[in-house]
């Protein structure tokens, strides 16, 4: 069995060695977010929440939350090295930080992002309420939601984004250059300012010089959340036995692990720690502790290994077995539903109460040098229910040091350091430690793991009625376990007497061993905090379910409304005189009126159709064809036989000629507003054979190049009621060629006159 486990505890750490994302759908994510800064009125709430609650520095945050800063206000927010600031009057949404990719949502306000651990296989998004931020290189980066006055905007001071208006338009931004999309989100238009970026507002800088996210010690992997504190807050040294570790310098009286701060139910891991140190989120969800000489030090994850977040890595007391230990001490009223904790040492496995998956479980402990055996050995122990007894298995390394508070101060994420209860060491080593993380209900037993009779007795229970007479004689030949059971069912009886009015602490079960705990209360009461309004339904991806039944985000997301301004209006930016619409063009509606920049805005669509809406009269442009000859060199009545000419290039585009009959309505009469051609033909009466050919190439590819964008149509449907086509027929000067054709059929006559038609004629007589 430990070879088995070694080959797929290798597998595991091999697949995340070389994908980085390879995680089972169902898995809880890798990392959360961190608020690691908070100055002035910063808000707080989940998708559960229905309002505002004031933030915690150190909160861990995950898909559903959201930030709020007042004005005059800010925070900041990391992801395993990557850094949000948000300005003043901002709001910024959690929509998905999980392994396979971050997206966040600006709703209103500025936030400055700059990276230090960026992975460009996974997708890191900003929505804002004009379209969507992708970040594509390591680089540092601003965005402006914008307002109903103001532009949104992509800065980028260093890396390479892109920015997509919601109505498809994209352009790419790089150093030194703004991305804007201003416009109603029914007319949106997208450019490009080759500008620096604002710097981020000055009074970043004192954060800057305590705090310095570009340098992440040697002894750390970049992927741990929270690295960038412990070199300002503490001191590296050299341990014998554990390596590299990290010591405070300076902490409260009393101060020991996982004692100075609460505890918050965060989805999906369950109970989380939220240390109250400025320091203590790294400490908190990766590592180990470790007591030497009356002096806690931390023992951090291998720098060469994927880091996994956990809510905790402490093991739990409680059940019947604490409040038995605790009624013979010292312990008040209080303690009449008493849980207690204590950090993990070094090399001990961390079993998680919210996961099922061994994979993962393996995964979570390879950075923290735990034995295979000693994971197998664990894991098998919470299958089966066992608790960890002093005396029978091995002692805990930090138990002695367990903090224990009543229940209700649990629960009801109340703080720690002031409402825990003075326990004997005594008293901490009589209770068992829970087979997995998580609080035992108080009324559990952790002492009864499942007993292997349990399994017949819930396979003998729907038998027929004689395996029934025979439970008697089954209950007899168990007097051996008797004993444990009746001291069992005597605490249980005195503790749920002790318990009283904490009877209704909610209670649930484990994933993992199937443990009866303390669950999050129905109802929680927070203070209230300002805030902007929030939907009914949190702003997420649409939810649905995968084949292990396990909740997935999938689809789009709305984008958020448009607001008006708050605050002070954002800084001008002015372009620096070069020409910025050229990374513009990168969309195909930039480039279709670019096909013709000598006429106006209107123009350049509707002309590229004024080819086509001829070639819906194929007689008129058969009767021009024949006067160019002769009329071109002697009379000017010829000239206006040439207008209709340029109907030749219409058999040019025959081939695409289907996309562009539809808009043919609004197309004539800007095709016979260009008279260049008559402007053309009174220059080269020397040539006039060849010159009505040139104008026929000029006007082609004026026809070819409208021809990708499918823009064209769209602005042309709006036209179809200038269906004044017959007009353009009223202008048939072609009416007055009656006159001419007989002039041509003169022509036709005197052979003699010309030199041209006497090929034609040759061709007569041939056949």
């Amino acid at each position: 069995m430990g070879q088995s486990f070694r080959v797929a505890l290798c597998a595991a750490v091999g697949v995340v060695a070389f994908t980085g994302v390879a995680y089972a759908l169902n898995d809880p994510p890798s990392q959360a977010g961190r608020l690691a800064y908070t100055e002035g009125t910063v808000s707080f709430h989940d998708d559960e929440q229905a309002g505002w609650s004031p933030a915690v520095i150190n909160t861990p945050l995950t898909s559903g939350d959201s930030v709020w800063t007042e004005p005059n206000a800010r925070s900041e927010i990391s992801v395993a090295g990557t850094r949000v600031r948000m300005d003043g009057s901002t709001q910024l949404n959690m929509l998905a930080i999980d392994d396979r990719q971050t997206q966040l949502q600006v709703a209103q306000g500025r936030v400055d992002i700059k990276t230090f651990n960026f992975n460009p296989s996974v997708p890191y998004q900003v929505v804002t309420p004009r379209g969507t931020v992708s970040l594509r290189q390591q680089g540092d980066y601003y965005v402006e939601a914008g307002s109903t006055q103001d532009a949104t905007r992509l800065g980028v001071r260093a890396g390479a984004a892109q920015i997509q208006s919601l109505n498809g338009q994209t352009v790419t931004v790089g150093p030194n250059q703004v991305g804007e999309i201003h416009g109603d989100t029914g007319a949106l238009q997208v450019r490009t300012l080759n500008t620096a970026p604002p710097p981020q507002p000055a009074y970043w800088a004192a954060r800057d010089r305590q705090i310095n996210y570009d340098v992440p010690t040697q002894y750390l992997s970049a992927g741990i959340t929270g690295y960038e504190d412990l070199n300002a807050y503490g001191s590296w040294s050299n341990d014998s036995q554990y390596g590299n570790v990290w010591t405070p310098r300076s902490v409260p009286s009393g101060w020991q692990p996982y004692k100075q701060g609460h505890w918050s139910y965060v989805k999906p891991w369950g109970w989380t720690w939220i240390d109250d140190q400025p320091w203590g989120y790294a400490p908190s969800h990766y590592g180990r502790w470790a007591n030497r000489n009356n002096q806690w030090v931390w023992v951090p994850p291998q720098p060469e290994t994927q880091p996994v977040y956990a809510p905790a890595l402490v093991d739990f007391i409680g059940g019947v077995q604490l409040i038995s230990a605790l009624l013979g001490g010292n312990a008040s009223a209080n303690a009449s539903a008493p849980v207690g904790w204590f950090p993990l040492g070094p090399r001990e496995a961390y079993v998680p109460s919210y996961s099922t998956d061994r994979a993962y479980y393996a995964r979570l402990n390879s950075s923290n040098q735990v034995q295979e055996q000693a994971l197998e050995a664990r894991w098998q122990r919470a299958q089966r229910r066992e608790a960890y007894f002093a005396g029978q298995n091995t002692v805990m390394a930090n138990q002695r040091f367990a903090t224990v508070v009543p229940s209700t101060v649990f629960v009801n994420s109340q703080p720690v350091a002031r409402a825990a209860l003075q326990v004997t060491p005594a008293q901490i080593a009589a209770a068992p430690v829970a087979p997995v993380a998580a609080p035992p209900a108080p009324t559990a037993s952790l002492a009864v793991a499942a007993p292997a009779t349990a399994p017949a007795a819930k396979t003998a229970d729907p038998a027929a009625p004689a395996p029934k007479a025979a439970d008697p004689k089954a209950t007899t030949p168990v007097p051996a376990t008797d004993p444990k059971a009746e001291a069992d069912a005597k605490a249980k009886a005195e503790a749920q007497a002790k318990v009283g009015a904490n009877a209704n602490l909610p209670i649930a079960k484990t994933a993992v061993a199937d443990m009866p705990t303390l669950a999050k209360p129905t109802a929680t009461t927070k203070p209230a905090a300002p805030g902007p309004k929030l939907a009914t339904a949190p702003n997420t991806p649409a939810a649905t379910t995968n084949a292990t039944g396990s909740a997935t985000t999938q689809g789009k997301v709305t984008a958020p409304p448009l607001v008006p301004r708050t605050g002070a209006a954002p800084p001008v930016l002015k372009d620096d005189g070069k020409a910025p619409a050229k990374p513009a063009p990168a969309t195909p509606e930039a480039k279709a009126p670019a096909a013709n920049d000598n006429k106006t805005p209107s123009a350049p669509v509707a002309t590229p159709p004024a080819a086509p809406a001829q070639r819906a009269t194929p007689a008129e442009p058969a009767k021009p064809a024949t006067p160019p000859a002769a009329p071109g060199q002697r009379a000017t009545p010829a000239e206006p036989a040439k207008p209709a000419e340029p109907a030749k290039p219409a058999d040019v585009p025959k081939a695409a000629a289907p996309p562009q009959a539809q808009p043919a309505p609004a197309a004539p009469r800007p095709a016979e507003i260009r008279t260049p051609p008559p402007a053309d033909n009174k220059a080269p009466d020397k040539g006039a054979a060849a010159t009505p050919h040139v104008p026929a190439p000029a006007t082609a590819p004026a026809i070819q190049a409208p021809k990708p964008p499918v823009a064209e149509p769209k602005v042309a449907v709006p036209q179809p009621a200038p269906v004044a086509e017959p007009k353009v027929a009223i202008p048939q000067p072609p009416v007055a060629t009656p006159a001419v054709k007989p002039v041509e059929t003169d022509k036709k006559d005197e052979p003699k006159i010309g030199e041209t038609p006497d090929p034609k004629k040759d061709d007569t007589k041939k056949q």
